[in-house]
Order: structure tokens, then C-alpha cells, then sequence
């Protein structure tokens, strides 16, 4: 006789309770499911619920065989992916530590500003040969602002070429160096798809944050306007919107003036980006909130489906991705882009031979509050570098995801 399977309730269930229903979205199986009131009770009571139900829920993974360790379950599957996968290798250059702005929120505060030394992108190529390159690279172009050294990108670029290493690459800037000239080069030197480039806030939020060395009233229009040429170019743009609870409000009028400015235009999105470390910091209530003030005002450039409907996560970042990494102006080599200048967290330097592959890469997501988060297969863990300095390591996942289920 065939036993009857007893189940239990996901563990990684996020519940939203509505005015007369919930909604139960599962961030491991990625289905979202609207009960009443009274299928919620039958869900919190299995016993009691109807076979019919139950076999609703255990079709949405709401509900899964007592005998399953869901947790487990998903460590396997990041084992499993980080064993077998092989992503090209993904490598952030930095052609220098020198920045035209002076952000109050810099994590690279007091790092030296060097550039690139001679010979460190022939160091760098014989790094990469190392690696296996048959499907190319990913390239990041990082900083400091990275546009401060455009003949050091051209010369790297061209070794690539030459070494017939293919690339693609992105790049994060302020944006305040582009024009056509420096758009030219993006797309047919530098391989560049997409870009990220940072908003403040509207004008004078923006111009107070960014506080540039060389004071520049035209910066900001200029900068829309660089977005719209990009745009056109065919180059994707990332805004990233930094936000504490100073400048929340001024973050709200830009995304209703980027609304107005880009809601057609399918090249240009944003993302928030919950800055810490401060006495302003938002909480996780005012995360939230901002979020559904965000949606409200321009549904269409947060694209809310990609973080629900997403596979789980293998690993948080490139922090455990075999092949990721980061190389400074000194040459120094990191597992983390937030490490970069700080030359006592170096894995060693391209002009060492260091055999990439051999180190080791911390596992995130083992820590206690992880491993009880419904979101844990959405983040993995989070940022490492965050958790490191105290600060929250919660990607913007959960707070995206929250305040849609909220809204609906």
C-alpha cells in the first residue's frame, strides 16, 4: 500500500498579508500564489487542509515532503553550480585610482591614487592566459573614474586584440568625461555593452554629493544628456541610485523626471542602491517604503520580473566565482572590487605569476541569519565585504521583492 506523503511548509515562503488574502511567493521555486482566508488557514493547519489543496501547493512548492532539507537542498545546488559551471573569466581592471569627484560616501576614501603602471597590462595578459579564454572574457572597467586614463584603456584594449583574446566589457563611471569622441571609443575599441553611471539626486543633491574637484554647473544636464547619447549608441545604462534617508526625497523627483525623460527608451533603466555605513542609513521599513514610492512613480524601469522570476543564486557575487577577479593600478589582484588599493587584502600581484584558480573563496550564506532567511536563494548570502565591515549585507532583492508582493 502506498504511504500517503506528509508534508510541511517551505521554508522559503515570504508571506504577505493582504486586506482579505495573502500572497505567498517562494524564492526558491520562484511561483507566487493568492490564497483566502480560508486557504490560508488550511495552509497554516496542512492537517485539516483539502487534498485538493494540498496538492495546489505542493505543485507551487508552498508545500514539500517532510523529508526534504530544503536548505540542503539548495547548498547541493550551489555546489553543484559552482563545481560544474565555467563562466568566462570576469576581470575588473582599474587603469586608475583617480577620481574627479569627491563622494562623501566613497568607500575608497584615502586609497593612493596611482594609475596604471608601465608593463602592468602585458602582466595582465599573461594572467589571463592562465585562465581558459575560448569563450572570451567579461571586462569591467573600474576606478576611481576610469575615463581619467582613456590612453591606458586604449593600449589594453588593443594588447586584447592583438593577443586575439576576445572581449566584452562594461564600465562604471560618474559620466561626467563622455562625449561623442569618448562614445566612438566605447563601442568600437573598448567593446563596451553597458554602463553604470551614478545619480545623486536632482541637480543640488547631485552637485553637493559628487562635490567635484573642479566645480562645474552644466555637469548634471550634461550627464542626461551623455545618457541619452549612450542610449543611442546602442550602449545600455545602468542609473544607480544611491539613497539614504537625506536624500530620499530628491531621489523620488529624479525618478520622476528620468520617467519623463526615458520611459520610452528601452536602453536606459535604474536600480536603487541603499547606502551604509552612516547615521542616515534607512531602515528596513523606509527601504521598503522607498521602493513602492519608486514603483509607483515608473513601474517600467525597475524590472521587477527579473528578481522574482530569476534562477537561485550559486554564489553571492563575484567574491565566489571561480575566475572572477580584480586588479588594481599597482597590479595587485582581489577577489573583490571593494578590496581594490588595499594591498594587505591582495590574493598577489600580475607581476608575481600568480597562478589564478588556487584560492581559496569564502562560501556566503552559512551564517545563522542566512540560513533562517526566506530570501537566502535570492542573495546567497549577500556582500561579503559589507558583512566584513558590520554593515547590512542584504542585496536589494529582498526589499525589491517585498514591496512588490505589497503592492500588489
Amino acid at each position: 500500500m502506498r504511504m500517503q506523503t506528509e508534508y510541511k511548509r517551505s521554508r522559503f515562503n515570504c508571506v504577505c498579508k493582504k486586506e482579505n488574502e495573502y500572497l505567498i511567493y517562494n524564492t526558491l521555486y520562484n511561483s507566487l500564489s493568492r490564497l483566502s482566508e480560508q486557504e490560508y488557514r488550511q495552509y497554516c493547519h496542512l492537517g485539516t487542509a483539502k487534498k485538493e489543496l494540498i496538492r495546489e501547493f505542493a505543485s507551487q512548492g508552498v508545500i514539500v515532503s517532510k523529508e526534504i532539507d530544503e536548505l540542503r537542498l539548495y547548498y547541493t545546488y550551489t555546489f553543484l553550480g559552482t563545481k560544474y559551471q565555467k563562466p568566462k573569466p570576469n576581470i575588473t581592471v582599474t587603469p586608475t585610482m583617480e577620481c574627479n569627484a569627491r563622494c562623501f560616501n566613497c568607500y575608497e576614501e584615502g586609497i593612493r591614487c596611482a594609475k596604471m603602471k608601465d608593463g602592468c597590462a602585458e602582466k595582465i595578459i599573461a594572467f589571463l592566459k592562465k585562465m581558459d579564454l575560448r569563450n572570451g572574457i567579461y571586462l569591467t572597467w573600474f576606478g576611481g573614474e576610469p575615463l581619467l586614463n582613456q590612453q591606458w584603456m586604449d593600449y589594453f584594449a588593443d594588447c586584447l586584440k592583438k593577443e586575439k583574446i576576445s572581449f566584452t566589457s562594461f564600465m562604471i563611471t560618474n559620466g561626467s568625461k563622455i562625449n561623442e569622441e569618448v562614445i566612438c571609443k566605447m563601442r568600437d575599441c573598448w567593446n563596451i555593452k553597458s554602463i553604470q553611471i551614478t545619480l545623486d539626486g536632482t541637480f543640488e543633491e547631485y552637485i553637493k554629493r559628487k562635490n567635484y574637484i573642479v566645480q562645474d554647473e552644466f555637469v548634471y544636464d550634461r550627464i542626461l544628456q551623455n545618457i541619452k547619447s549612450l542610449s543611442r549608441a546602442d550602449i545600455f545604462v545602468q542609473i544607480r541610485l544611491n539613497i539614504d534617508r537625506e536624500n530620499a526625497e530628491s531621489i523620488l523627483e529624479l525618478v520622476y523626471d528620468l520617467q519623463q525623460g526615458f520611459y520610452k527608451n528601452a536602453n536606459v533603466t535604474y536600480y536603487p542602491a541603499f547606502l551604509t555605513g552612516s547615521k542616515n542609513a534607512l531602515s528596513e521599513r523606509e527601504k521598503i517604503d522607498i521602493i513602492k514610492q519608486i514603483l509607483k512613480a515608473d513601474k517600467n524601469k525597475l524590472p521587477v520580473n527579473s528578481y522574482l522570476y530569476k534562477l537561485p543564486k550559486t554564489g553571492a557575487c563575484y567574491y565566489n566565482q571561480r575566475g572572477a577577479y580584480s586588479i588594481d593600478a599597482e597590479g595587485n589582484i582581489f577577489i573583490c572590487e571593494r578590496m581594490l588599493g588595499h594591498s594587505n587584502m591582495a590574493l598577489g600581484n600580475v607581476k608575481d605569476g600568480f597562478e589564478p584558480g588556487l584560492e581559496e573563496r569564502g562560501l556566503s550564506g552559512r551564517e545563522q541569519m542566512c540560513q533562517s532567511c526566506v530570501f537566502l536563494p535570492k542573495c546567497s548570502g549577500g556582500c561579503q565585504n559589507a558583512r566584513n565591515h558590520g554593515d547590512p549585507p542584504c542585496f536589494i532583492d529582498k526589499y525589491i521583492i517585498t514591496a512588490y508582493l505589497e503592492m500588489l
